[in-house]
Formats: structure tokens, sequence, C-alpha cells
């Protein structure tokens, strides 16, 4: 029986239900799949399990059931395909050619975040930014695991925020650009620091910093700004920054520095205030605790 193989043409679609051929049409069409099925979660609740392999793969499953056959698996796993192959890739490589995690080593590497978890009680009862830290740390190292073919990003950020619910906290990572994902994962995989995930966790789960992103999110794509490509965030408390004013909203300010856009409280503003284009530099302050914020949708996170 032959393998499985996938191509190294970069525009050809991993073997897939939808009958996609090309990488293109298999991204478009399979986000619309997941969103549908992601919102099922929402809505009805996530898988159960007690944060294990076993939880990571029925989560997989869900989300991208009617996307490919070997939903619910890891890559190292052999899975029988409808058309007589055999799914299996325990040796893949990212895009600059380095590999990611031995498929012989990544059911060892999830029963030792289980175990984890399960001595630190699943992160429960910890203060927000002591949970944001450690859920951090968790998120660093299933994604070096890299456990799935594809599906890898989405998977482990519904694991994560269901681990965050059950112990009394929130993240959203709507408000998380592609590019600051990107630089998160790199500096933890393959440099060893954590401090980029680290922040982004405590960002995402402070509520007042997530209302201060959504507003500028959605200015940017009224218009056609592509923000997923560039790394967004808020300033971070007690680092001072040299920026250029982009624009001040409300209680809120956007700045730049290169290509970053970061977002920032307007009292924090050195007075009198810059203006657009100027440059300045800013020492942020504390961000505080505000009422829960509503998403994109209308819908209280």
């Amino acid at each position: 029986m032959p393998n499985y193989t996938y191509s190294d043409d970069r525009d050809a679609a991993v073997k897939n239900k939808l009958g996609a051929k090309t990488h293109e049409d298999l991204e478009k069409r399979e986000a619309r799949l997941v969103f549908s099925r992601d919102a099922e979660i929402i809505a009805d609740g996530f898988p159960t399990g007690t944060f294990d392999a076993k939880h990571l793969k029925a989560i997989h499953r869900h989300l991208f059931q009617d996307v490919y056959e070997w939903a619910g698996h890891t890559r190292d796993e052999k899975v029988r395909l409808s058309d007589g192959t055999v799914a299996s890739e325990p040796l893949l490589r990212k895009v600059d050619g380095s590999p990611f995690m031995v498929g012989a080593h990544i059911a060892g590497a999830l029963d030792a975040i289980a175990d984890r978890l399960r001595a630190a009680n699943y992160l429960r009862g910890l203060p927000r930014q002591e949970f944001a830290e450690q859920a951090a740390d968790i998120m660093a190292d299933i994604n070096a695991a890299h456990a799935f073919r594809e599906g890898n990003g989405r998977t482990q950020r519904a694991f994560i925020r269901q681990l965050a619910l059950e112990a009394g906290h929130e993240l959203d990572f709507s408000v998380v650009s592609r590019e600051r994902m990107i630089q998160a994962s790199i500096a933890a995989n393959e440099r060893g620091d954590n401090t980029i995930m680290r922040r982004m966790f405590d960002e995402i789960s402070n509520p007042a910093r997530v209302a201060a992103l959504i507003p500028t999110i959605e200015f940017l794509e009224q218009q056609g700004f592509p923000w997923n490509d560039r790394y967004v965030a808020t300033l971070e408390p007690g680092y001072a920054v040299e920026v250029t004013l982009a624009g001040v909203n409300g209680d809120h300010f956007m700045a730049r520095t290169g290509s970053d856009i970061l977002i920032g409280q307007r009292a924090d503003l050195p007075r009198p205030q810059p203006n657009r284009g100027e440059a300045f530099t800013v020492e942020p302050s504390r961000w505080g605790d505000q009422p829960r914020a509503r998403d994109r949708g209308g819908r209280d996170r």
C-alpha cells in the first residue's frame, strides 16, 4: 500500500475532502468551514477532555472534520484514506527548510505537557497575569510539537481558550495579527525566548487592552489595510519607546515604530500633544481592568 506523501510544490494542496488542487483554493474553502466549526464550539461548548493528547486531537477532529480524512490524527500516525493511500508525515519542514519536531517525539511531548498541566491543577486559581505567563509557555510547547500536518494554530488556540475558560480567564485571539503570532512562535521555538508569547497572552487576557485593540483593527479593516501582516499590539507598561503618532481616537492613540502598529492610552501622551506624524517618546502606564469588551460581532466576551 503506497504511503501518502505530500508534494514539494508549495502551491499544491494537501490531499483533502474538498477536491481543492491548489493551496490557495484549499485555504479559502477550508477557512469558511473551520470558522463554522469553531462557531459551534463557541455556541455548544468545547470537546470534553483532560487537556492531554486525546483532547487536542478531539479539537482538531471537530474543527477539520469537513476538510481532511485524517482530522484528529497527529502527523506521525498512519491513517488509511478512502482512496487506499496511507496518510503519514512524521518528517515535516518549515518554509525555510528547517524541520519541525520528528514525529516519533510528538506523543512524548504532548504527554509531558499534559503532565505539567495536571501537576499545576490546570492553571486554576491563578491571578490573571500569572495564568497568562504559564499559559503562554504551554502554548509555546504545543506549537513546538506541531502535531498536525495542517491546522496547528487554530487547534492550539481553541485548546488554550478552553484551558483559560476552565481556569476562570478569557483569551481573545481575534486581536492577534498573523505576523505577531509568527514572531512569538519563532522566538519561542527557535530562540527559546517566550517573552513575546508571554506579553501577547498578558495582553489578550486583559479586557482593557483588548477593548483598545478592537476599534483599531476595525478601522484598519475598513481602510483595507492588511493589519494581519503587521505586528499590532498595545504599548507595554513600564517600557519607554519612541513612536510616531498616527492618530488619536477617544481615550486611545495609534502610533507606529517602523512597520509595527502600537496602541496607547491618550493620557500617556506628552503635553503639549504631539501632531500626527510627529515622533516622541512615550512611557506607557498600567492598563487598568475595564468591563468585558464586546467583539466585532456584538457578542459579550
